[in-house]
């Protein structure tokens, strides 16, 4: 995918799109619309949890049309768990000519369905940000460590950036937990979580609260 030129005007106009991969985003919906902005078709909320420096990994929090690839894609990341600070590697698709990564996903501003990893990953922890232009920090432009990918043309800050959660297994049990607002909710137990995940949490590249 061509890297898309920011305009100068970026993020001034606000319209309605499709329903943003997180859930939390498309509550009230009655039109099956969210806001989102003209250009770069980013999702409004993911935008602002973006520049607060806000991730997750929770496949609970993924609305039920995304759900399916969210898992599909986590599952061709490799987590390095003894090592939170290094890359997250790409073990699905790539490119042959180009030998970038690949992962086959609709979006509704583009005819094609495929996007970089990288790009996923993105839209699946930081936020559906579109089209904006991305940059891997690590040098690796097909790494999939969340804390590894800038988001060009938005308002950064990431030295409050953390992980509050990673649960890659759903259960409807706690997906209807999650819907009852109640602070005795707020565990630090995750259920269910594999050990290699806890792994990743122990080290303390994540903040589960």
């Amino acid at each position: 995918m061509a890297k898309w030129p920011i305009p100068p005007d970026l993020h001034s106009r606000i319209e309605g799109g499709p329903l943003c991969p997180f859930s939390e985003h498309s509550l009230g919906s009655k039109d099956g619309r969210v806001p989102r902005y003209d250009d770069s078709h980013a999702c409004v909320r993911c935008i602002s949890a973006l520049t607060e420096g806000r991730l997750t990994l929770d496949v609970h929090k993924i609305h039920k049309s995304y759900r399916r690839r969210f898992l599909e894609f986590w599952s061709f990341v490799d987590i390095n768990t003894d090592d939170p600070d290094e890359c997250w590697p790409w073990r699905g698709l790539y490119h042959s000519r180009a030998n970038s990564s690949y992962f086959s996903i609709p979006r509704h501003w583009n005819k094609g369905r495929q996007y970089s990893a990288p790009r996923v990953a993105t839209w699946f922890s930081w936020g559906d940000i579109g089209r904006l232009p991305l940059k891997n920090i690590c040098g690796d432009n097909n790494c999939c460590n969340p804390l590894h990918i800038r988001v060009r043309g938005v308002p950064h800050y990431f030295h409050n950036r953390h992980m509050a959660l990673v649960d890659l297994e759903f259960s409807s049990n706690k997906l209807s937990m999650r819907l009852i607002p109640s602070w005795r909710q707020r565990k630090k137990k995750i259920p269910g979580t594999s050990n290699a995940w806890k792994k990743v949490i122990n080290s303390g590249l994540i903040s589960v609260y």
